[in-house]
């Protein structure tokens, strides 16, 4: 089987008149069909610059100075933005950190979702009716009723259903989910989990998780990819890298997983 995404040797630098960071150092992955590949690593490790380098949407100083993203075989480095517009949110999706920021404010939930689906080609009415669906598919009650609701009148994990929501609206092959429970309580966060497992299953996603918690990493990755530094350290299936952790940044983030402590 060929790799969905088969990220090669991406580098990803910051310039300015006066510095360059490097912020992700000759990174190689792969994600599979239907796989969920875990990027694990502290803050500034450069994860969350490698999913938006997937999508194109780096910040105004960051720039890719090498590489190859391949993703359904084709370079995404290389392509018009037409034809990058087309791949957001239709092929790949993304599920942000902090939905109250991601999300539009003044803008009903239900018309966020359903703009998902006429940006890609549905109808007015098509988007409302499956919209509606999204929201029920994400376990929000009396969907019908929600969808006129604006995100401040939404708990947080209510608001990040919305956001689940859209970016499984167009079936894409991959979602990218960046941090998606860090905002949540404990009880919330373990049902968010849960649902994208389901929603995983249901329609046969691909998922690059993003986390900085090997807890997570644990109970929803079948592979994982350590970074640290913007350098890839470790990478291997989730239970070979919990039971035989190669590197000591990996065995400290280990370590500081609840319960398990260092082993």
């Amino acid at each position: 089987m060929s790799p969905l995404l088969d990220v090669q040797h991406l580098t990803v630098r910051f310039e300015s008149p006066d510095s360059t960071i490097t912020a992700v150092d000759d990174l190689s992955l792969s994600i599979f069909p239907g796989e969920t590949l875990g990027i694990v690593g502290e803050s500034g490790s450069g994860k969350s610059l490698t999913a938006l380098s997937i999508l194109r949407l780096l910040p105004p100083r960051a720039r890719v100075m090498g590489g190859r993203i391949l993703f359904e075989g084709r370079d995404l480095l290389g392509l018009p933005e037409a034809e990058m517009r087309a791949i957001r949110g239709a092929r790949i999706s993304l599920i942000f950190q902090e939905p109250m920021t991601a999300l539009n404010p003044a803008m009903r939930v239900g018309d966020q979702v359903a703009e998902a689906l006429t940006v890609h080609g549905a109808s007015r009415a098509e988007a409302r009716r499956r919209a509606v669906q999204l929201l029920e598919d994400v376990r929000i009650p009396d969907a019908e009723r929600r969808w006129s609701d604006y995100p401040h009148q939404l708990s947080g994990g209510m608001r990040q259903r919305v956001m689940i929501a859209i970016a499984i609206a167009c079936r894409p092959a991959l979602v990218i989910a960046d941090e998606p429970t860090t905002a949540l309580d404990l009880t919330i966060q373990a049902q968010v989990l849960d649902l994208l497992r389901e929603l995983k299953a249901r329609f046969d996603l691909a998922l690059l998780l993003i986390t900085h918690d090997f807890g997570i990493i644990a109970e929803m990755a079948d592979r994982v990819l350590v970074m640290h530094g913007g350098l890839a350290v470790e990478h291997g299936t989730v239970r070979q890298v919990l039971r035989e952790p190669a590197d000591d940044y990996t065995r400290r983030l280990l370590g500081a997983v609840p319960g398990r402590g260092a082993r």
